[in-house]
């Protein structure tokens, strides 16, 4: 079989450069995005020319946005959008909103014609869900309040990509009346098929599913999900649609059925590799040129993208009642261009709504802004930290209200419980169920003010703060139970307890064994180790399962425990001996010629 005009050679050379390229960023702890788009213009026609046939590579790297977009779509179904709550849901469109049509005014003024302004600005509204949760989790902060916050509106940002690029076509239009006309007709024809979507995903495909899946064959099962997809994706286009819309359309519907998970299991590999070379494809229309001669309009996007987008985030975080350094960092942490905003101006620039310019100033813009986004973040940070010394309203806590604090009653031997999450509101609902008096601080104002209107106490802040423990009266408190997780939290809010009441109580969670060794030789009474009291657990089920008696079962978890405690073993780790675990730790004999039973105790 042989393959005409190099398309071999050129098919060889783009997934060995993405190989080069994600390894390369990999190793550099970047995000592999900035790789792909690194070798891309490398080896693309305006660097090395190793690749001849860049319309073919681009038109392969189609089904990368078609995979793409229907894994988008099994992973967020609507139980998703419930659980982010009203308030992220508003903020995120909100956001998009303002952002976009801000820098429309602004792109306007500098020149762009309105469909240029339109589409730039829709683009600089989208942000990088990848390389904002790598990054936030790099920094431990995925679970903090502005990382929560931050990962709601990403979410929905992803969501609010779809309606736009149904709506595209409708920027091609010639007059106000005609795009008014087509965007009506864009907005009815996505309603319609979505309405068929439901309908076949509620009533043929899972019964298809079902039916295939039957079978017993993988290959077969794979081919039916691919079919599925890129006939959903035909639909749409067909009705003069984004083929990207009718293959997040497919992996919503499959989303909803018990096969949706599966089918994302198998598709991701495909999804991975053409996605790659998607993002090359990208990165080989980047004149490295560009930059030099449009140094002004790339300067430009960033500006709008770093200041404005994060100007309009925090002051939407600020609005619904977060603290200002939340919303700050919750801003921070949105200042770069998404992935899907490559999707939008490269469907843009095929349909002939914009120039080839105009993508590659999405390209640069969005390479930089990415990979300035940790530098962003820390340095918000740092900025915060310091400024925080001189203003109060930047501090990560605020006065709690005063006319509240009021009217708190003289606790005595209470409980103080740091962070009202799943962990912290377990144990305060406990404490209230037995009438044990408590006080809660939790950073959410949602979240306090759901415990306020339950008839308990609950202040804003961050424990770690000397006025909120002063004002939740650590001093006459008996006991505190710090669930936030977070070890600098922990840490903080452990000391200043300590330092106000030497006889407190403390029990606190922790993530890590050296974590809970310094926060014992600092005065904590006790530490939770999820992962060690899981495996216990654990063990505790197994042994149980073969028939062991309750007391010898007990014994062994007690040993292990002891074992396997703070300030016991050296070391991060905690393995087994090499040589066992001696005849103290050792399970009973009898386990050695136990036949497994049936299940059952």
């Amino acid at each position: 079989m042989e393959f005409e005009g190099g398309f071999f050679a050129d098919i060889v050379a783009v997934f060995l450069a993405a190989f080069a390229g994600g390894l390369a960023a990999r190793l550099l702890r970047l995000p592999v995005i900035l790789g792909y788009l690194a070798v891309g213009m490398a080896v693309g026609p305006h660097a090395l020319g190793l690749v001849e046939n860049a319309d073919t590579i681009r038109t392969l790297a189609e089904f990368g946005v078609v995979l793409l977009l229907f894994a988008v779509g099994v992973e967020v179904s609507f139980r998703d959008l419930r659980k982010l709550g009203r308030v992220v849901i508003a903020g995120a469109l909100a956001q998009v909103i303002l952002t976009s049509g801000i820098a429309f005014l602004i792109l306007l003024a500098f020149g762009r014609v309105p469909r240029e302004a339109v589409v730039l600005g829709l683009v600089i509204s989208l942000s990088s869900t990848m390389v904002v949760l790598k990054t936030l989790s790099d920094r431990g902060e995925l679970h903090s309040l502005h990382g929560r916050i931050i990962t709601g509106i990403l979410l929905l940002q992803d969501l609010a990509f779809v309606p736009m690029i149904a709506l595209l076509p409708a920027l091609g239009a010639e007059g106000a009346s005609t795009v008014l006309a087509d965007l009506g007709l864009g907005l009815l024809k996505a309603g319609v098929v979505l309405t068929l979507a439901v309908v076949l995903g509620t009533r043929v495909v899972p019964v298809l599913m079902s039916r295939i899946s039957g079978l017993g064959s993988r290959e077969v099962f794979l081919l039916t999900v691919m079919a599925v997809v890129f006939a959903s994706a035909s639909l749409t286009r067909s009705v003069g649609l984004s083929a990207a819309l009718g293959a997040f359309v497919a992996g919503l519907v499959l989303s909803e059925s018990d096969f949706g998970h599966r089918a994302l299991a198998e598709v991701v590999p495909l999804r991975d590799a053409f996605a790659s070379l998607f993002f090359v494809s990208l990165g080989m229309l980047t004149d490295p040129v560009f930059l030099s001669n449009h140094i002004f309009e790339v300067l430009l996007v960033m500006a709008l993208v770093v200041f404005l987008k994060s100007a309009v985030s925090a002051a939407l975080t600020r609005s619904f009642g977060y603290m200002p350094h939340t919303a700050v960092l919750t801003g921070a942490g949105l200042a770069q261009i998404g992935e899907f905003s490559f999707i939008l101006a490269a469907t843009a620039s095929t349909q002939g709504i914009v120039g080839g310019d105009l993508l590659t100033l999405t390209v640069v813009s969005a390479v930089l802004t990415m990979a300035l986004t940790p530098s962003i973040l820390a340095a918000a940070s740092k900025a915060l930290d310091a400024a925080s010394l001189r203003f109060q309203p930047l501090r990560p806590f605020h006065r709690p209200d005063i006319e509240y604090e009021g009217r708190l009653p003289a606790l005595r031997d209470h409980v103080i419980v740091c962070g009202l999450g799943r962990v912290g509101s377990l144990v305060a609902q406990a404490l209230a169920d037995h009438e044990v008096p408590f006080i809660g601080i939790d950073p959410d104002p949602y979240v306090v003010a759901r415990w306020k209107q339950a008839g308990h106490h609950a202040l804003q802040g961050a424990s770690q703060n000397s006025t909120i423990l002063e004002a939740c009266r650590v001093k006459q408190a008996r006991m505190m139970v710090i669930s936030t997780g977070d070890p600098v939290s922990t840490q903080v809010t452990a000391q200043g307890a300590l330092q106000a009441n030497a006889k407190l109580d403390i029990v606190a969670r922790v993530r890590w064994r050296d974590e809970g060794e310094r926060l014992q030789r600092m005065g904590v009474t006790e530490v939770v180790w999820p992962e060690m009291e899981a495996g216990l657990e654990i063990l505790r089920h197994s042994l149980h399962r073969y028939h062991t008696k309750r007391v010898e079962v007990d014994l062994l978890v007690r040993r292990l425990r002891n074992h396997l405690s703070f300030g016991e073993a050296a070391g991060e780790d905690v393995l087994p001996p090499e040589e066992g675990l001696g005849e103290e730790l050792a399970p009973p004999h009898h386990l050695a010629d136990e036949t497994p039973g049936d299940g059952k105790n």
